[in-house]
């Protein structure tokens, strides 16, 4: 069935827009604004929500945006799974007093998911981790943390990379999600795939990876946290069910980092817990700490080429129940935020960003990330 790229707004009181988000639907969200969403529908689905008193406009269709953005083109200058393993070895051979690269564990497909140490110190009592590629359509995703590790590698011996590498460890691990990731560049058609390639019992294929994770999962059963294999944000059958999540866990678990970013896209966010619930964090302190520093890094942002990125609990966007962030703050107390990446909207290019727009969106989350390395490495020791 064709399927198309839709706003979706509503003028009628039957119709609140926040339903969309709160009721299984099976619905691909893409944007949500005050006065409208942005998701992806079969024509079907579509339909269904005019029935329901909404007003959908289409924006493209599916096929139509795909050839606009995803063109051989736009995919070079992007990493494949392979030639992201080639540069990981690459920086960890060039640097080896500081870098060491790990296997933290195999995909469904028994791909090795790569994870790069950084640091003068082994098991240093001071981590901070960056995790990339959760959803495999968020090709930018993955440049971010692997140029950030770039950075850092490069920079070694100059202040303040060379303190905090004296001090402490970063963990990078720029694909999470490597099955998903290289069913997306087999073919354009496959472009907007986001699960990994877990076969379901229902013949459908995938789980979302970051609506696996053990902390209030299963909690939720909505368009954006879904009990139904065939939709996008499938939480799948159990916590932890997938390899890919507990490669993370597994890692988090004996890390035991102070903090924890991990890059998405797209519409320029900068998003902390919780994610599960509206109610904000208990902890005032840490709420005061996440809040600050997410707006610190917002504005940081801001500086390099003039983008906002716009703050806000990862409820504010959408609820979601087993995710990344809520996980490793409610289990670890770490701060914990997710940044989604460039462009603002779909109209831009949406998760097929053109790869002219890999460096100028890492130059203005470098100092951002610097920052966020530098507060957790420097927190006072508990």
């Amino acid at each position: 069935m064709a399927s198309l790229i839709a706003k979706v707004t509503s003028t009628s009181a039957r119709a609140p827009l926040a339903r969309l988000l709160t009721a299984p639907l099976g619905l691909d969200v893409w944007e949500v604004k005050p006065d409208h969403l942005v998701l992806q529908a079969d024509e079907a689905q579509a339909s269904r929500l005019q029935a329901m008193g909404y007003d959908v406009e289409q924006l493209q269709m599916t096929e139509q945006y795909l050839s606009t953005f995803a063109t051989e083109a736009a995919a070079t200058g992007y990493h494949t799974v392979a030639t992201l393993e080639q540069d990981l070895r690459r920086l960890a051979e060039e640097h080896p007093e500081i870098a060491e690269l790990h296997e933290i564990g195999r995909s469904v497909e028994d791909r090795p998911l790569w994870a790069l140490r950084i640091g003068e110190r082994r098991d240093s009592d001071r981590k901070v981790a960056f995790f990339g590629c959760h959803h495999a359509r968020e090709w930018i995703s993955v440049e971010v943390p692997y140029l950030l590790a770039e950075h850092l590698l490069t920079n070694s011996s100059s202040e303040p990379v060379q303190g905090w590498l004296q001090q402490g460890e970063v963990w990078v691990a720029p694909m999470v999600n490597p099955d998903g990731h290289a069913y997306t560049t087999a073919r354009p058609e496959n472009r907007l795939w986001r699960k990994n390639r877990r076969p379901n019992r229902d013949g459908s294929i995938g789980v979302d990876p970051n609506r696996n994770y053990g902390y209030m999962w299963g909690t939720l059963d909505v368009s954006t946290s879904s009990h139904v294999p065939s939709d996008e944000t499938y939480v799948g059958p159990r916590a932890f069910s997938e390899p890919e999540v507990r490669a993370v866990r597994n890692l988090v678990a004996r890390g035991l980092f102070g903090g924890v970013l991990t890059y998405h896209s797209y519409s320029q966010l900068i998003l902390y817990p919780w994610g599960y619930t509206f109610e904000p964090v208990e902890d005032e302190a840490d709420l005061l700490e996440m809040r600050s520093l997410a707006e610190e890094m917002q504005r940081l942002i801001k500086g390099v080429h003039g983008k906002t990125y716009t703050t806000q609990p990862s409820s504010g966007l959408y609820p979601t129940a087993g995710d990344t962030t809520d996980w490793t703050y409610g289990e670890y107390d770490a701060p914990s935020f997710t940044i989604e990446l460039r462009p603002a909207s779909a109209l831009e290019g949406g998760f097929t960003l053109p790869a002219s727009q890999i460096q100028p969106c890492w130059e203005e989350n470098r100092p951002a990330a610097l920052e966020f390395i530098r507060h957790v490495l420097d927190r006072p020791a508990p």
